[in-house]
């Protein structure tokens, strides 16, 4: 069951050449699910009832042109299918005339909010957005970590980083592993392909790490390969393809 909605990206989420970042970009695919289920009856609230709630595990995004500010657009999402730990939701954004801009592919899981652990998936939750059940297990390109770590900055969790489920809002982590690249990079680079997942909470008052690894290929593309550390554990790993601008 698909859902749609059209919007135009507001101007504050332009970065300094005229597109919405890539943390913007992933809070206004998230936005157009929470809708749906909101107006299903399965939003947040109602699971909240019930102590649960909505975590991304892995998601895979490709960039055929990235959203520019005060653009219209139509974003829309699709849950696909569910097993007893993960359920499947697509996105995509097209511009006013059909042509695809961002595809996404992504995994999530049922969080108790309560004992802070991973439960099997509430089916009220799923079957009402049109998802059926598969057991099995679909699975996402594999994300690697970094091999070697050619930048890495820290950086302190905030008041403002944590979200209704108590721990980081996982858009957070596309600021970390970006601004580690710089700016003479980001200013001339574009993500065509982004891979995340994301393997444990950030809580609150951590110091987190973000590790970079960069790689060249002879055509000139460039992957990144990225990390969040916290504790001495890994939190998320991320595979990003650029091309030049």
């Amino acid at each position: 069951m698909r859902f749609e909605e059209t919007i135009q990206m507001p101007f504050f989420f332009a970065t300094e050449d005229g597109t919405i970042s890539l943390a913007n970009l992933v809070n206004v695919i998230q936005q157009v699910s929470e809708e749906q289920l909101d107006e299903q009856n399965d939003g947040n609230e109602i699971l909240a009832k019930m102590n649960v709630g909505w975590i991304i595990v892995q998601s895979h995004m490709q960039i055929t042109k990235m959203p520019r500010a005060e653009q219209t657009v139509h974003v829309w999402t699709e849950a696909r299918s569910y097993n007893k730990l993960l359920c499947y939701r697509d996105y995509g954004i097209d511009d006013e005339d059909g042509n695809p801009l961002v595809r996404v592919t992504s995994s999530w899981a049922m969080l108790d909010l309560d004992k802070r652990k991973l439960i099997a998936v509430v089916e009220e939750a799923v079957q009402g957005v049109g998802a059926t059940f598969d057991s099995k297990v679909k699975r996402l390109p594999r994300v690697h970590s970094p091999k070697r770590a050619d930048a890495s900055r820290q950086y302190q969790v905030r008041y403002f980083d944590i979200d209704p489920n108590h721990h980081v809002n996982n858009v957070h982590y596309f600021d970390w592993m970006l601004d580690v690249l710089g700016d003479e990079f980001l200013q001339t680079h574009v993500p065509v392909t982004v891979n995340i997942k994301y393997a444990r909470e950030v809580e609150r008052g951590s110091l987190v790490t973000s590790k970079l690894e960069k790689n060249v290929a002879d055509d000139g593309s460039v992957q990144t390969v990225h990390a969040i550390d916290s504790a001495g554990e890994e939190n998320a790993l991320a595979e990003i393809t650029w091309r030049n601008i």
